[in-house]
């Protein structure tokens, strides 16, 4: 048996917030049942998002020369486990929550008694959910094997390895829909408490924006370096640009990275790379091949945030209004707990990184001078900008 990696919870571990709802729940054969289902999905999340797929990204963006079938024999075993995993999940629903016999016949137009309670009421829709999901997940399991076998499919690895991410994807939000909405049936829940491995991907994704904030960062300075530079010195710089793309691929954060915006780092790597061995580079070599990669990377982010990051965000910006507040109220007391606080708030905003580049210029200045010790008028004049920046951030 395999040793689970230390500090990582078991496969099947559940949410404190969703454990807690089971518990509550009066019908205990019910709660049984439904922690099945819920241990089983929460397994095929964690499967979906941990199979690694890396080995197989191609390692340049051209397309490849002609249909060939080994390029789907190489790429099966990631997705037949795919396909395996989902359909463990279909098969506990059905073990848990067997389907309801279809009536032999029409004549009493599908009556059934009402519920006795709101708790059966309640039951009877979190079932009626698992039995739509079931089903659907099922249809997209057999959907997602015609779908990888078609000639534009496996003719291309890039191709290929986009459609099985985003299905993998889409198979993690359809199974954090059965969750959430299920559990949403018997209490008042955030999606975020009692959706597997939701907080991990949310956690992945910051990580993700605040490298692309680095990266884009690091281009920029190199641009800048290169305007200044003799065309003799910015293959050099080209060199460094490469280097700081490799870079960032090799971060566990750009695991969260889609297919395609992978596929342009990797075409972008080879411009700069060939750019690289040249002589000699004119002026508009470098902002030609740089400045449409920075564009496309920060499309990609704004995406990010839009899909994932938007609830996560305004929670981080609550949070940091309440830290502000407790440090006002540490000055007004001439508490040195102003300091420790403050130091703490610009701390927990880094995971608003990416969010604004004069954001992010703010926090890279407020670690250092927070790390650096500050009196009460340094915290004062911290506090100020703080509240300036956190106003300005583009909440919609």
């Amino acid at each position: 048996m395999a040793v689970p990696p230390k500090n990582r919870p078991p496969q099947d571990a559940l949410p404190p917030r969703l454990d807690a709802l089971l518990e509550a729940l009066m019908d205990r054969d019910f709660a049984a049942r439904l922690r099945k289902v819920y241990q089983a999905a929460a397994v095929a999340i964690d499967r979906l998002g941990h199979l690694s797929i890396v080995k197989y990204e191609p390692t340049t963006a051209e397309p490849d020369d002609a249909a060939d079938l080994s390029l789907w024999e190489t790429m099966a075993p990631a997705i037949g486990e795919t396909l395996v995993d989902v359909n463990r999940l279909v098969v506990a629903i059905r073990d848990a929550f067997p389907p309801p016999a279809r009536p032999a016949t029409s004549n009493d137009g599908g009556w059934a008694p009402p519920p006795a309670s709101s708790d059966e009421r309640l039951s009877q829709e979190a079932e009626a959910v698992l039995h739509a999901s079931a089903e659907r997940l099922s249809r997209r399991v057999q959907e997602l094997g015609v779908q990888m076998r078609r000639p534009e499919v496996v003719s291309d690895r890039w191709t290929l390895m986009s459609e099985l991410a985003a299905s993998r994807a889409d198979f993690r939000n359809r199974i954090g829909d059965l969750v959430y909405l299920t559990a949403a049936a018997f209490a008042d829940v955030r999606r975020e408490d009692v959706v597997p491995g939701y907080a991990n991907q949310v956690g992945a994704r910051v990580a993700l924006r605040g490298a692309a904030a680095d990266l884009r960062r690091s281009l920029t300075g190199r641009l800048e370096r290169a305007a200044k530079a003799t065309d003799a010195q910015r293959p050099a710089l080209a060199r460094q640009a490469e280097e700081s793309l490799a870079a960032f691929v090799s971060l566990p954060a750009s695991l969260a990275l889609k297919t395609p915006t992978k596929r342009e780092i990797v075409a972008a790597r080879g411009r700069l790379r060939e750019a690289g061995t040249q002589a000699a580079l004119g002026p508009e070599v470098l902002p030609g091949l740089v400045e449409p990669f920075l564009a496309l990377l920060e499309e990609a982010m704004e995406e990010l945030t839009r899909t994932w990051l938007t609830v996560h965000d305004r929670a981080v910006w609550a949070a940091s209004g309440v830290r502000l507040e407790q440090v006002d109220m540490h000055l007004e007391l001439g508490s040195p707990g102003a300091a420790r606080v403050l130091e703490e708030a610009v701390a927990a905003a880094g995971a608003l990184s990416g969010r604004s580049a004069p954001f992010d210029v703010f926090l890279r200045k407020g670690r250092q001078e927070a790390a650096e010790g500050l009196n009460e008028a340094g915290a004062r004049d911290l506090l100020a900008r703080f509240r300036e920046r956190l106003a300005s951030l583009p909440f919609s």
